[in-house]
């Protein structure tokens, strides 16, 4: 999945062409529309480096079928009655359309970054990537110079709709999982990721203290992979340059920037059927549905 900065680079980017409607309830509730557009990574981040059973639920969330999902969260923000949960609803449809079409390019890219990171695992590797991504996006759409960004600042935990949206995702986790959360955990949620996230993003003696770590752990890049770098990586992460990469058999010449726009569609057209379902009681069609957060063809 894309990192941070994109997503809600993203999220900013689809409110500029959806529907009237969708578009003046995300800026009437600007920080519900951003938490949603970060999706189920709060949870992956509570109360980080210790195990949770919301870590597992963040995972459950990408990769079962997303459809039980979204009609939960659609019907946990009709039971606010308050249009900031209808908010947070559309910035997940954003998280869950970038993430479809650009999580197979990005673990295209993740391997390929085995050639110039061979000590780095899997998940470092992709996590590099998603830095890097993330830094070329702030410098095309917010700031030249990506490292000096702070852009966890985006994320306010404090905001007024955060007890709303982690009343609807703890009700939707029940009703879709019949999994038990308080909403004060999700709270703590998004506090934690904004922790991990100032953190990463706190200077160059933060990145030396981190590879000391994985030095001494053996696990390069795990912690580090994290910190944007403050120049494009010579290998071209975004695939600017058109490189064919492969997806289920089949090969591709996509940039990420291709894949970002393709996906611009596909998220106004869950937004438009969110609010539907919000205000007609229609419910999602299936087909929004093809895959979970990874790309992949999963069995309902």
């Amino acid at each position: 999945m894309p990192s941070f900065a994109t997503h809600h680079i993203f999220a900013t980017t689809v409110q500029r062409v959806t529907g009237d409607s969708v578009s003046h309830i995300a800026a009437s509730y600007p920080a519900g529309y951003r938490w949603g557009a970060q999706g189920p990574e709060p949870l992956a981040l509570y109360r980080l480096p210790f195990p949770s059973h919301l870590h597992r639920l963040a995972h459950r969330m990408r990769a079962e079928a997303p459809g039980t999902l979204f009609e939960a969260l659609c019907a946990a923000a009709e039971q606010e009655h308050n249009t900031a949960a209808l908010a947070y609803v559309f910035g997940f449809c954003t998280n869950y359309a970038l993430d479809r079409v650009t999580r197979p390019f990005i673990q295209a890219q993740a391997d390929r970054l085995a050639l110039f990171n061979p000590g780095y695992s899997a998940e470092a590797r992709r996590k590099l990537v998603e830095s890097d991504i993330d830094g070329i996006l702030i410098s095309d759409y917010i700031a030249a110079e990506p490292a000096r960004v702070e852009a966890f600042r985006l994320l306010d935990p404090n905001a007024p709709e955060c007890t709303v949206l982690a009343r609807v995702l703890a009700r939707a986790a029940r009703q879709a999982y019949n999994v038990r959360v308080a909403p004060a955990s999700v709270y703590r949620a998004l506090h934690d990721m904004r922790r991990v996230l100032h953190l990463a993003h706190s200077g160059s003696h933060v990145r030396r203290r981190l590879e000391k770590l994985e030095h001494i752990t053996g696990k390069s890049g795990l912690a580090s992979s994290l910190i944007r770098p403050a120049e494009p990586l010579a290998a071209d992460c975004a695939n600017q340059a058109h490189r064919p990469w492969m997806a289920d058999g089949v090969e591709r010449t996509d940039s990420f920037t291709d894949l970002f726009d393709a996906a611009v569609p596909l998220a106004v057209s869950l937004q438009r059927a969110v609010l539907e379902r919000y205000y007609q009681r229609k419910p999602l069609d299936p087909r929004f549905f093809p895959t979970n957060f990874a790309g992949e063809v999963v069995k309902s």
